[in-house]
């Protein structure tokens, strides 16, 4: 077999990604062939430069490894002479290859020309719905043992495993999804393109059969649907009331937990009797059960042998999507495995969430321009032959354009004329949802469908888990902003493309498609008229509301509350205006997508540098587009909430001059579940771990219109041993969050904390800027650096999730995060042992919502700071502390530097709200990282114990 079938799987780890100053300390090859690792190479070179510090963490390689080892000048020839003629391939093609040219340039040699292949991108395309695409992930998905990740040998070894696997998925696609692959204008690494083609190719000598878990209609494979068989159900079989009933039922399958069957038994007993839907929250079950006993299985048991016995479907709804699965996993699963009669459960989400088979075959046939969304196609064409569901959730796709994913999920003007007819997805979901007992949805979903979800002859039940995030997911959801700055940014951005005369602009590309003269014209009409209407518009509302304004302006930001009656009169008056700027739009989307159709015609025409020009116009113009639908959100709402909407002007003054944003939304929930929810269901059962924010608090029943003199209320006591497994730590000297010093003193104390604690940290903060300011205090104190700590840091370092990732997979992570990080996050166990709260978690004070709100609570004669400022901070509070403790053998740690809570009234009522067991102790801030070393060294003392 000729040298050139040989695929040479390489991996490098240097001591820089800069060529220029980075040097090889580990090659490794491994050498492919048949599907089949033949050989392998591998040897440490001496860079003739120490190896930094953080390489050094991540490799395992030091510079004693490497100090007796060959310089790459010694190796280059063999290396050179071993890679002449083979297939490259890497893990990130285009850092190995051009990093190791660039040593071979070094040295004189020509650059390798060969053929080379990125597993990377492969990967993506090839297993989209996986966790993640580094080596390490990839391969664990997979089941590819990789037993020391960062080294060349085992990367390389590991990298030849992936390789075998993506060539034989690849080549266990069907044909039309190969040939639709190859259609594609995929721009990829090197020539990695190179493997659909080649499979391709053998697919045609040796034609593979269908598999029958698979069809294809119009040109796309997909998997094959059926419609669900009906429910085996039993309409004798009894709730197990009793302790040995339960155990019974159980068998070896679940552990008996008296707590949790006393919650069972408080819902069965509650419905026994059917109870009549009600728009007034009546009569309604309200229980807080603390983490770790066990709520999802415990109320959803009783919930099946209600909803069997009374043909009855349960709604349950819950904060997040990925609460949704892990709820529907539970009742499938766990549940279905012990019942004596068959429970099913669905997630159901908005048409968005879901890909509509005629729109992505549509899109299939339209250029965009844009590599990364022909990469997005390429991925859809793969997870068709996967998903039952369509549900994009599964996909791991990378910085998804909202607009565009948003086109894959419309459903057609003509669909009963589609070939799909019968086939989406959205349907498929309808159709397993009449044949289920549980629906599962999240907060945002139940506010927008409830009343799709319950009809009123037969209504169904209604779980609401966590109920308290209810309330804000509705006011969020309707929360939005018109920024005119903004906006006209956009629009003259976009006229730009049509102006500038660099290599690759709109103006060639339109010269060279049939009508691009006309089309051109059409764009530049409509992008003048809106750079005309929209400033017209600004002003008209500055003048309407902030002309007589009396404030002197110096340079900021400044909030402005509107009058609702005044904000609706005036769309009335600009009603001929905001007509113009719609009608503008609309021809604009139109013009694009006539442009789009004729470039698409012209296939493989156009450079990477013109698609990319293409792929900016299609950017701005969903911009200005979501701009413009923001103002026909606003009417609407006055028209929806009259009397529960607040609106605002931002105006910032700068050396630009004065620009306006337009806010609003929701100011508050009152009566919204009454009419818009709860006449739909049975009265709801609401759970949570923390609902309560004091012993006498009406909070929480009046943000959910709960009548709490019917309401049914029970509270478990914790069943964590919180005396033994955490502290409580109080600054008794912490500097007020005021003081102009705070800010230093939180990067000094963190800092000091740090150099005595060497756990995985998660630093809580209300406020981003104060966030960054203390991180990059702590990056010149060099925090962390006693202990090895990796500081990560919320819109510095990395998003939420990706820094959640490594707070799970690694240790020594120290991350400060803000708001999202206060709640939602499940790290058992190392992953999370110390929680350090930076100040009490108010409210911002002086925004124009906090203060509409709190003459809200005032009109209505009640104390805006009891009524909704404590009970919100009290609730944050709780649920920041209940990030730590999550399993029975877990312990950690949580310290507050706000002093408030020792030194305020209210901070006893916060005090009490926190686990009973768990000591408080009241520290000086030089006490507190002794104290925390001192705490940890005992519990690992006890675990080295408990588990020799």
């Amino acid at each position: 077999m000729p040298k050139k079938d040989i695929y040479a799987v390489v991996d490098l780890e240097t001591t820089q990604t800069s060529q220029e100053d980075g040097r090889i300390i580990q090659i490794a090859i491994a050498f492919v062939q048949n599907k089949t690792i033949i050989n392998q190479f591998s040897t440490m070179v001496n860079p003739d430069k120490p190896i930094p510090r953080h390489v050094t963490q991540l490799t395992g390689i030091t510079n004693k490894m490497v100090k007796g080892a060959p310089y790459f000048e010694e190796m280059a020839p063999t290396i050179y002479n071993m890679l002449q003629g083979t297939t490259f391939v890497a893990h990130n093609v285009n850092f190995d290859l051009p990093f190791l040219n660039n040593e071979f340039t070094r040295l004189g040699y020509q650059p390798l020309d060969v053929e080379a292949l990125d597993t990377v991108t492969l990967s993506q395309i090839l297993w989209p719905t996986a966790p993640g695409f580094r080596l390490i992930d990839i391969a664990q998905y997979l089941g590819i043992l990789h037993t020391h990740p960062h080294q060349a040998d085992s990367d390389a070894a590991t990298t030849a495993e992936l390789l075998i696997a993506i060539l034989n998925r690849a080549e266990s696609l069907p044909m039309v999804t190969l040939q639709a692959l190859n259609d594609l204008p995929l721009v990829l690494p090197q020539q990695t393109k190179s493997v659909f083609a080649d499979a391709l190719a053998a697919n045609r000598r040796h034609p593979q059969p269908l598999p029958d878990y698979l069809e294809i209609i119009d040109g796309l494979a997909i998997r094959r649907f059926s419609d669900p068989a009906p429910l085996v159900q039993d309409s004798h079989a009894q709730y197990p009331k009793k302790a040995a009933q339960k155990e019974k039922l159980y068998g070896d399958k679940l552990s008996y937990r008296k707590p949790q069957a006393k919650l069972m038994n408080l819902v069965a007993r509650h419905y026994e009797e059917t109870l009549k839907p009600n728009a007034e929250g009546e009569n309604t079950l309200v229980i807080e059960a603390p983490t770790g006993m066990g709520k999802t299985l415990g109320y959803t048991l009783p919930y099946a042998y209600l909803a069997n016995a009374n043909q009855k479907q349960v709604v349950i709804s819950v904060p997040t999507i990925t609460l949704q699965h892990q709820v529907v996993e539970v009742i499938n699963e766990q549940l279905n495995a012990v019942l004596p009669f068959e429970v099913r459960a669905v997630s159901l989400k908005g048409k968005s969430h879901y890909l509509n088979l005629q729109s992505f075959k549509r899109a299939l046939t339209v250029d965009e321009g844009s590599v990364a969304l022909q990469f997005i196609k390429a991925q859809i064409l793969v997870w068709l032959t996967e998903t039952l569901t369509g549900d994009f959730d599964e996909l791991n796709l990378i910085n998804p354009q909202t607009q565009f994913m948003e086109k894959l999920s419309q459903p057609a003007n003509n669909p009963s004329g589609s070939a799909f007819y019968g086939h989406e997805f959205s349907d498929r979901q309808d159709i397993l949802a009449k044949e289920s007992q549980f629906l599962v949805v999240n907060h945002a979903y139940l506010a927008s469908y409830a009343h799709t979800l319950g009809v009123k002859e037969d209504a169904p039940y209604l779980v609401i888990d966590e109920p308290q995030h209810l309330p804000e997911a509705v006011i969020q959801q309707s929360r939005r902003q018109l920024n005119f700055k903004r906006w006209l940014n956009d629009v003259e951005e976009t006229q730009n493309l049509f102006t500038r005369t660099d290599a690759a602009n709109i103006q060639d590309i339109l010269a060279r498609i049939p009508g691009g003269r006309k089309i051109k014209t059409r764009f530049t009409e409509r992008l003048q008229q809106l750079a005309s209407e929209i400033p017209q518009l600004e002003t008209k509302l500055f003048r309407r509301f902030l002309l007589n304004k009396k404030e002197v302006l110096a340079s900021g930001i400044h909030e402005f509350p509107i009058d609702l009656p005044d904000l609706a009169q005036f769309w009335v008056e600009q009603g001929g205006r905001v007509d113009k700027i719609e009608g503008a739009v609309h021809d604009l989307e139109q013009a694009l997508n006539d442009f789009l159709n004729e470039f698409s015609q012209l296939k493989h025409v156009f450079s990477i540098e013109e698609r990319q020009a293409l792929a900016d116009l299609r950017r701005h113009l969903n911009l200005i587009s979501d701009s413009a639908k923001k103002i026909n959100q606003f009417q609407q709402d006055l028209v929806d909430f009259p009397d529960a909407s607040v609106f605002w002007l931002s105006q910032t003054a700068d050396q630009e001059g004065q620009h306006l944003r337009l806010s609003g939304g929701l100011l508050h929930t009152v009566d919204y579940f009454k009419q818009r929810v709860y006449p739909y269901f049975v009265p709801a059962t609401f759970i949570g771990a923390t609902l309560f924010t004091s012993n006498k608090s009406s909070y929480f029943y009046d943000r959910l219109n709960i009548d709490r003199t019917t309401a049914e209320v029970h509270t478990f006591p914790d069943v964590f041993d919180y005396e033994t497994q955490s502290e409580f730590i109080m600054a008794k000297d912490a500097v007020s969050p005021n003081d102009s010093g705070y800010v230093q003193y939180l990067a000094h104390e963190l800092t000091d904390i740090l150099n005595d604690v060497s756990e995985n940290t998660l630093i809580l903060f209300n406020s981003h800027e104060t966030l960054q300011q203390v991180y990059y205090q702590m990056q010149n104190l060099n925090a962390g650096s006693k202990n090895k700590l990796t500081l990560l840091a919320q819109g510095v370092t990395g998003t939420r999730g990706r820094i959640l990732k490594r707070m799970q997979n690694e240790q020594g992570i120290v991350a400060l995060g803000a708001n999202s990080f206060w709640e939602g996050i499940d790290l058992p166990a190392e992953q999370l042992r110390l929680v350090i709260m930076t100040r009490l978690p108010f409210d911002q004070p002086d925004s124009i919502p906090q203060k509409a709100e709190e003459a809200f609570l005032q009109a209505h004669g009640r104390q805006p700071f009891y009524q909704s400022t404590l009970p919100k901070a009290v609730l944050r509070m709780r649920q920041g502390v209940g990030r730590l403790i999550r399993t029975p053998a877990d312990y950690g740690a949580v310290v507050m530097l706000d002093v408030r809570l020792l030194d305020k009234t209210y901070g006893k009522t916060i005090q009490n709200m926190l686990p009973d067991s768990m000591p408080k102790k009241s520290l000086t801030s030089q006490e507190i990282g002794p104290e925390l070393k001192e705490f940890f060294q005992h519990r690992a003392t006890d675990d080295s114990t408990e588990n020799p």
